[in-house]
């Protein structure tokens, strides 16, 4: 019996294994379907996901405005699920430009936005897609489920070789204004704040997943801009922190792209 149970524990974990595409634990989170995120952009530096991204124009990329770039020294990945290996989907580009948004205050954590340039134009296929601006700018309520995902630090404090992905639930702004008293930071109508919706299990963006979209209700809703020991196992750790997509910050957008449409 001892040997029959062995084989049938030993046949499942060969089936589950190669779902999971060689990937360890974001935050709490599992693995993606395999390029169905398409409009996720990798920002990586000798190879390596710093910072993650969505691609909103055939050659534009919108991540966090502390995601700061050195053009020369970064690529953008498109079309990946394993970032860091060569897959024949992917598309590598160099930054040939970028735009912080000219109110960023790196201290302050305030318009944390920032568009990136690439050296050419996106070949759009099922692997490469535009993920699309909100069309109006609600403020997303208390409790509202939303999904971030990234190639970042996981549960074994190492970058995801896959993309992962988690759901989370929006937090009243007040009350994670008050959560950051201690560490003097100032929530504001143009933040979201998100936890996980398991109260006794953590879910979050971490270090490397920074710049990616949170998607609120099929909509790309804001942007991962910090957060506090995403990577502790804690209860009461604190709720990441989102850029939100607001009207100013979409007007921004579409200024930015207009006036820089010449390669």
């Amino acid at each position: 019996m001892t040997s029959q149970l062995l084989a049938l524990l030993l046949s499942l974990i060969a089936l589950i294994l190669p779902l999971r595409y060689g990937c360890s634990d974001i935050i709490g989170g599992h693995p993606v379907p395999p390029h169905s995120r398409p409009y996720m952009a990798a920002i990586q530096t000798k190879n390596s996901t710093v910072c993650g991204g969505a691609l909103v124009g055939d050659q534009w990329v919108l991540t966090a405005a502390h995601c700061t770039l050195e053009k020369e020294e970064f690529r953008v990945v498109l079309g990946a699920h394993r970032a860091s290996i060569h897959e024949k989907e992917q598309q590598i580009f160099k930054v040939m430009n970028i735009f912080s948004h000219p109110q960023f205050n790196k201290s302050s954590r305030t318009n944390d936005i920032m568009l990136v340039k690439l050296d050419r134009v996106a070949n759009l296929n099922k692997y490469v897609q535009l993920l699309h601006l909100p069309e109006c700018a609600e403020d997303i309520k208390h409790g509202t489920e939303c999904t971030v995902a990234g190639w970042g630090i996981t549960s074994s404090e190492k970058p995801s070789e896959c993309l992962r992905e988690t759901t989370l639930k929006i937090v009243d702004r007040k009350k994670c204004e008050k959560q950051y008293i201690k560490k003097k930071v100032k929530i504001t109508s143009n933040m979201l704040c998100a936890r996980g919706r398991k109260k006794f299990r953590r879910s979050d963006a971490c270090q490397g997943d920074s710049g990616g979209p949170l998607i609120c209700r099929g909509h790309y809703s804001g942007i991962v801009s910090f957060g506090e020991e995403c990577e502790k196992r804690h209860k009461g750790h604190l709720p990441g922190v989102y850029t939100r997509l607001t009207k100013n910050y979409i007007d921004w957008i579409k200024e930015t792209v207009s006036h820089n449409r010449v390669p």
